[in-house]
């Protein structure tokens, strides 16, 4: 794939992740490494909208206008609070926690998010280290004024991005050790439809394993970070290691994107549209601290509560 209008937006960012495209054409980002949300101008200037410590790593504007923020604590020594999903009011700054616990269990490390039309959001969990093990991360849907969460796909090794197919119905999750896209058919919002499992006689009798809840995945050493879905359904997936963005077509198929080598980064970590047409792109390169702009070949999906611009 050809990639058009490839610049610089923005360097010198503390691990930028979780880009939002703004109908002004600036960029929310968030800084891991910073503590903090960051909005990106038009013209690359980088100015802080609210501190909110510990490691912020996806953003996801809801139905109140307000960015909402998974929380993984932080990943310096220093910096650690517990995980926890936070609204920031982007007019005042000011930033609440929204959730910490579900059922009474802690959250883990939350990495990303995204909502869907009935106002409540998705969120992963990563999983952390805790006295030298290792925990399980999940999936969990929570409503967006506190009110509820639950657990909705728990025990997934390392869930990354996460996004919703442009017809409502299917969930789309990156775990990123196993470098897999799986999918989940959406029954209603927060619950998914169970998956039929391993049929053992189906198996013996005709050597097949029913491998739909995996959308596809990548060999060799790379792995997967967040994501951002094509209006077409294509999942395009930030890929480390190898520094590019993984699109995954419906059928399976995979194409991967690189950018120029000016700008190659082993932390190509996500990817948000926006634009009139959503065919603008902003990548974020976390290992230097980059924000860029393509100009990609087909739209993205519009989001459920973004904003283009008039």
């Amino acid at each position: 794939m050809e990639l058009e209008d490839v610049r610089l937006v923005a360097d010198g960012l503390r691990f930028p992740e979780g880009p939002v495209a703004m109908p002004d054409g600036s960029v929310l980002v968030v800084e891991v490494m910073g503590g903090a949300l960051t909005q990106v101008a038009a013209d690359g200037k980088a100015t802080v909208v609210a501190e909110v410590g510990g490691g912020p790593n996806g953003t996801a504007i809801g139905p109140d206008g307000a960015a909402y923020l998974c929380n993984n604590g932080g990943l310096t020594k220093g910096s650690q609070q517990p995980g926890c999903i936070q609204r920031v009011d982007l007019g005042t700054g000011q930033v609440e926690v929204l959730y910490d616990s579900c059922d009474g269990v802690p959250i883990g490390a939350p990495n990303d998010l995204v909502f869907d039309d009935h106002g409540g959001f998705w969120f992963t969990d990563h999983g952390v280290g805790r006295r030298g093990a290792l925990t399980m991360g999940g999936v969990y849907y929570a409503a967006a004024d506190g009110s509820s969460i639950r657990n909705a796909l728990p025990r997934l090794d390392h869930p990354n991005g996460i996004g919703i197919s442009p017809d409502g119905q299917v969930l789309y999750v990156a775990l990123t050790p196993r470098r897999q896209v799986i999918r989940r058919v959406i029954a209603a919002p927060g619950e998914l439809e169970p998956t039929p499992g391993i049929d053992m006689r189906r198996y013996l009798a005709s050597q097949e394993l029913d491998t739909s809840i995996v959308l596809a995945g990548l060999p060799g050493f790379q792995e997967l970070d967040s994501l951002a879905v094509e209006a077409n359904g294509n999942v395009c997936v930030g890929t480390l290691v190898d520094g590019c963005i993984s699109v995954f077509a419906p059928d399976g198929s995979v194409e991967q994107v690189r950018l120029p080598d000016d700008l190659a980064d082993i932390m190509v970590t996500n990817i948000c549209f926006g634009g009139a047409d959503l065919r603008s792109a902003y990548i974020t390169l976390s290992a230097t601290g980059r924000l860029v702009h393509v100009r990609w070949p087909r739209p993205g999906l519009r989001l459920a509560y973004q904003e283009l611009p008039s």
